[in-house]
């Protein structure tokens, strides 16, 4: 995750919340082997997350070294393997089902019903 570590361990600016304190209750977890805190409410409230987990983030927030080091993650096709890795971030973040769902929807909903304890949460 070497391109990815500045963000996973730069601190977040915390801004005002909803209680005037500036403060938001965080969760860790962990993402392969770093722990991380987010935002509950990240993990918690969809609409935030697919703000955050989406095609426009994909493409304007991450630089290419982000994205290249993810889609080693992705399948790896015989034929035309970009493109096809393309189409699948397409059909991802436009919450095509694959088999047994939408990985993305599955995972926020981990994520909201899961005990910190549980499945990656430190």
């Amino acid at each position: 995750m070497d391109s990815l570590d500045h963000m996973l361990t730069d601190p977040l600016e915390l801004g005002p919340c909803g209680d005037g304190h500036g403060t938001r209750i965080m969760e860790d977890c962990l993402l392969g082997g770093t722990r991380v805190s987010l935002p509950e409410d990240l993990l918690e409230d969809p609409e935030i997350f697919f703000d955050v987990v989406s095609l426009s983030t994909w493409q304007e927030v991450l630089s290419d070294s982000q994205r290249e080091h993810l889609q080693q993650f992705l399948p790896q096709f015989p034929e035309d393997s970009a493109e096809q890795q393309n189409e699948l971030i397409l059909a991802l973040f436009s919450g095509e089902n694959f088999r047994f769902g939408n990985p993305l929807h599955i995972a926020q909903k981990l994520f909201r019903d899961t005990e910190p304890a549980e499945s990656g949460f430190v």
